[in-house]
């Protein structure tokens, strides 16, 4: 069951950002995404909220692909990396 953005924000810290995804029972997932994963989406690397906003479709595609796939953390969330954007970037060589 795909999940859907609700909403998406810079942590205080401003090296990582958090989505909260929402499925239609259950509850909202948390997921998080890595400063690598904002840096490595697109040039310049930039770690901050406009790059978030800029790219949040392609995160949240990412998050879901990885909860349908139960491709989850230990602590069982998602967590959007580095080496997913490269994995997404391969698969939609003209969108980013």
């Amino acid at each position: 069951m795909p999940l859907k953005l609700v909403s998406g924000m810079m942590k205080a810290s401003g090296d990582e950002a958090l989505l909260i995804m929402g499925r239609d029972v259950g509850g909202d997932e948390i997921v998080l995404v890595t400063k690598e994963a904002l840096l490595d989406i697109a040039d310049p690397p930039l770690c901050n909220e406009c790059r978030l906003q800029e790219y949040v479709s392609v995160f949240s595609e990412i998050a879901s692909h990885k909860f349908d796939g139960k491709e989850l953390t230990s602590a069982g969330c998602v967590t959007v990396t580095a080496t997913d954007v490269s994995a997404w970037k391969a698969l939609h060589p003209d969108a980013a």
